[in-house]
Parts: structure tokens; sequence; C-alpha cells
């Protein structure tokens, strides 16, 4: 048993995009308390070495009087980690503030026990579609927007249960209605045209064969088609992909590709490409693509670092 005292330490279990905004509310309540700057860094459980992490948490950064560091998969952390980052907490930097992130845990794991005893243990699960419907409504509330009954059934049939990328296609649903206050189904199946005809076939299709150069050049030329506006682009990049995913999906279940078009409302004259494209990925290689946008709209909406210098990592990453 840990003999952990009151560390400086959060706790989130549950769906990725609960944990995402709960991160959110801990880092406003610590920035308002600690005031700027107020530094974060976000790393994943399997690709940080626990001596840097520690290296990190032990020394503040220039002029900082307080950090964060959000550990993602916490759960990938190993018995070896977990005993190093206990003997840490025993004697923490008082200032340097652990955000833990975890889908689930095993009962016993030490990470429960730490969250219990620094009082902040926070389980996260949603209630499916009463979670979406809320958040739709704020979301929408915030920019002073509403959305018809029949436009919010077929929001919520996209997305399902796929909170994480609720937020930034609701962005994208927002800047693209404009001054209008009432989104209708028209303006779901106008935005995705605009989707259709942004998305860069020459993009997708570099990345499909894993030709870094050429997605990179294919990548400019969409930026700057759409005068650099780093997180409109990935919005509407994060989108497609997630439909992407969403038909291998359902290819994997034996569903038609006619069928699948149908439902995703995909024009006869699109729907070619599309599928020619997503015969290039495997579900499991659009899942890691998804995720990668985790990290990217974050630092990008937070104007953390340069979005183009994001937007191209996340885009070499994808492509392994």
């Amino acid at each position: 048993m840990s003999k952990i005292g009151d560390p400086p330490l959060y706790v989130l279990i549950g769906d990725p995009f609960l944990c995402e905004e709960k991160r959110k509310e801990i880092l406003a309540v610590l920035e308002k308390k600690w005031g700027s700057p107020f530094p974060v860094t976000v790393h994943r459980a399997d690709e940080i070495a626990i001596s840097n992490l520690l290296a990190e948490a032990r020394t503040l950064p220039f002029l900082a009087s307080a950090q964060a560091i959000c550990l993602r998969d916490s759960n990938q952390l190993g018995k070896d980690d977990l005993a190093v980052l206990d003997g840490y907490f025993k004697t923490p930097h008082p200032q340097s503030f652990f955000i833990f992130e975890a889908e689930s845990l095993d009962k016993n794991h030490l990470l429960l026990e730490w969250g219990r005893r620094a009082k902040q243990l926070f389980f996260l699960e949603p209630e499916s579609g009463k979670m979406v419907a809320r958040f739709i409504r704020e979301k929408l509330k915030q920019a002073d927007k509403r959305i018809t009954a029949e436009a919010q059934k077929l929001l919520e049939a996209r997305v399902g249960e796929a909170f994480l990328f609720l937020d930034s296609l609701l962005d994208q649903l927002i800047l693209y209605t404009g001054s209008k206050q009432e989104i209708e189904v028209s303006d779901l199946e106008a935005l995705d045209e605009r989707i259709n005809t942004l998305e860069g076939d020459d993009l997708l299709e570099a990345m499909a064969q894993r030709k870094v150069g050429l997605a990179l050049e294919a990548l400019n030329d969409l930026l700057e088609s759409n005068f650099r506006d780093f997180p409109s682009v990935a919005g509407l990049l994060h989108w497609q992909l997630r439909r992407f995913w969403e038909a291998k999906r359902l290819q994997s279940e034996g569903i038609d590709d006619r069928e699948i078009a149908l439902g995703l409302r995909l024009s006869p004259a699109r729907a070619g490409s599309f599928f020619s494209h997503l015969r290039r990925f495997s579900l499991r290689e659009l899942e890691q693509i998804l995720e990668g946008f985790f990290d990217l709209d974050w630092r990008l909406k937070t104007g953390r670092s340069d979005g183009r210098y994001e937007i191209e990592r996340w885009l070499i990453s994808a492509m392994g």
C-alpha cells in the first residue's frame, strides 16, 4: 500500500471525449489560481520514458509558477513505471500537477489509490443520447444558434457514441452557417458537399500510398486554397476521415457499399473516389489516424504552437 499523502494529481477514467472536457475544466481552474504562463504538456504513456517525465515535473519552466503534465492512456503504464511514480509522489513538486487519463483501469490499479487519496478521482461515463443532445444544445447556445429536431436527429446519428469527434463537427457547422441562427438538415447536407470539394483527393491518395512528400504538397495546396485557416481545414479533414472510419466499420459488418453511400449521403459522382480511397486503409489505420486528432485539435484551439507545424506533424504521424 502506497503512503502518498495529498499529491498534486488528478485521475480521469472513462470516455476520451469526457476526459478531455474534464481536463479542460481542471486546467482552467489551475490557471486561474496560479496565473499565466501556465505551461501544459500532453503525453501518451507509451511514448515517453518515466525518467523524462519526472525530470520535466521536478523543474518548472522559466517564469512559470506552476505547470500541468497530462498523461493519456495511463493504463499503459507498467509496474516498474508505477513504482517509480509512486516514489516520486511521496515527495512531489507541489506546483507540478499531473492529470492521468485512461478509458478503464483494473479495480486494484495504483492510479485509483492515488486518485482517492488526492480526492481527485473522476469516473466519466456518458449517458449516450442524453450526453450528445445536451452537448449539442449547449455548444450551439454559446454561438447563439439553435438546431431543428430533424437536423439534431441526423447529427446524433452521425456521431453515434464517438464523443471525441462531436466538438470538431459542431465547430464546422457553426463556422459554415455564419450568421444564420437555426441549423437545418439542408445545412448539414451543404457542409457535406463542401467537405467533398475541400477534402483534397490528392492528399487522401498520397496518404493511402504512404507518399509523405506528395502528401505534404497536397496539404499545402489545401491550406493555401483555404486562406491558411488551420482549424477549419483540420476540422474538415477530421469529419471526412471520421466518415471513412464509419464506412470501413460498416464494410467489416458486411454492409453493401451502395447502402453505405446512401447512409452517408454520398452523391453518385463522389461515391466512386470515396470507396477507391477507402480500400487503401484498414479499420485500425483509420482509428489510429483519428486518435491523432485528439492532440491536434487541442493544440490548434489553444494556439500553443504553429498551426502548419501541428497539421504537418499529425500528417506524418498518420502515415506511419
